[in-house]
């Protein structure tokens, strides 16, 4: 049997360690190269041919959009597993639509890990019961993609101030709202994307990038 080449590319070192493990496990003559940001990767998409890539889509300074679309636009049969922290039923059917074959969140078991592996590598789509389940409740109700389409008048137009870089104290003052306004509204856009923080607004903010113009709302 050949040895598989698979690259793992994360910006924790530990990560990376836990994930070889998984693989060596599976395959035990595996070749594993590592890739800590998409310059790595790239670097060593071009110099190898791998039979999977296992990819962090929040490494420092990484567009992980666009380096997707890098690696399809190199290396077009590339089998690209995502294995990451953010949401999978916000995230994992956007890079599906870009052509990665699966979506993995980091709080998987070692089992799952497993099973998400040797599917992408045998060129089978994987996502986890939860995302199916949400896809399949998205179909029914005929839901859009688009997780900001979701969002009231009001709830949008506090989201493109936060994407904005504006404060709490500096959106109370220009839409002359109590404070309190802006914090249930915060919470209702938050609970709609189903996001924890500013961050995780920011990050799904490139993934669909919403309109964030200036509104006379």
């Amino acid at each position: 049997m050949l040895e598989k080449r698979i690259l793992v590319a994360d910006d924790h070192a530990i990560v990376r360690s836990g994930i070889k493990f998984v693989i060596k496990d599976i395959f035990p003559f595996a070749v594993i190269d590592e890739a800590r940001d998409a310059n790595e990767v790239i670097s060593s998409v071009r110099e190898n041919d791998h039979n999977l890539i296992i990819l962090d889509i929040n490494m420092p300074e990484t567009d992980p959009v666009a380096l997707v679309r890098h690696l399809f636009a190199y290396k077009e049969a590339s089998r690209v597993l995502i294995f990451s922290v953010n949401p999978e039923e916000l995230y994992a059917k956007k890079y599906l639509k870009l052509g990665v074959l699966g979506y993995l969140n980091k709080q998987s078991s070692p089992e799952e890990v497993k099973k998400a592996i040797y599917d992408v590598l045998h060129g089978i789509i994987y996502t986890s019961e939860k995302v199916k389940e949400h896809y399949l409740h998205d179909m029914k109700s005929e839901k859009t993609d688009n997780p900001f389409e979701k969002l009231s008048d009001k709830e949008m137009l506090i989201a493109k101030y936060y994407l904005k870089g504006h404060t709490h104290t500096e959106i109370k003052k220009m839409l002359r709202l109590h404070s309190s306004t802006i914090g249930t509204l915060k919470t209702r856009l938050f609970g709609k994307l189903r996001i924890k923080s500013l961050v995780d607004l920011i990050e799904l903010a490139r993934l669909y990038k919403p309109n964030i113009s200036d509104s006379h709302n």
